[in-house]
């Protein structure tokens, strides 16, 4: 509720397998703050190019100074470092915007990425671990009081059926490890996303941590 009743946006967005960044782009179109990844080194300049070029004038942001940020991220290096967020550049980022509250995976889930579905998995964690922990520090800091913070950050998964390297039972396995990570997958309604059951081709998943 809070995230739709906010006119005047200033959450921060995490996009990992980001590409050309095209969630990037309509994030920043909506004055959010990004950070935005991929592990690919060929496409990490064309990256923070488009980013640039997409970045609304300064005129145009309601809201606190816009941040964009562009970094390399392999996710089972990260997953598996247990230093990451106090030393991994994207981790250092997102703690110095507060935390991450919405992380897009469009498209990211295939044939080609099934060896790293779970240190993704494990990277969703250690996201959500450190927004609660910094919400942790300010709440205390304002109420005087050790009332723990449940909030996790906005997941959103893009997926698209690739039948020709991705088979009914990879699908079903893929889900099944988000079940095992401690959370679930639902299906947003294309009645709920605008234009959704006309032009949308892709399911769109809420990824929510069962508590």
């Amino acid at each position: 509720d809070e995230r739709r009743q906010n006119s005047t946006p200033s959450w921060t967005v995490l996009e990992l397998g980001a590409g050309l960044g095209l969630c990037s782009v309509v994030a920043l179109k909506h004055g959010m703050h990004v950070v935005s990844t991929d592990n690919d080194s060929a496409v990490l300049d064309l990256l923070k190019e488009n980013l640039q070029r997409n970045q609304p004038p300064p005129a145009a942001i309601n809201s606190q100074k816009q941040q964009v940020h562009v970094h390399s991220l392999d996710w089972v290096t990260a997953a598996n470092d247990a230093q990451a967020e106090t030393s991994h550049p994207v981790f250092l980022q997102l703690e110095s915007l507060g935390g991450v509250d919405v992380i897009l995976l469009s498209d990211v889930i295939y044939g080609a990425t099934k060896p790293a579905w779970n240190a993704l998995l494990k990277l969703l964690s250690k996201f959500c671990a450190q927004r609660r922990r910094i919400r942790l520090g300010e709440d205390r800091e304002e109420r005087g009081d050790t009332k723990t913070v449940q909030s996790a950050p906005l997941v959103l998964l893009g997926y698209t059926q690739r039948r020709r390297d991705m088979s009914a039972q990879d699908e079903a396995r893929f889900f099944a490890m988000v079940q095992a990570a401690g959370m679930e997958a639902v299906l947003i309604q294309p009645t709920l996303i605008p234009n959704g059951e006309k032009y949308l081709l892709t399911s769109l998943f809420e990824l929510r941590w069962i508590d």
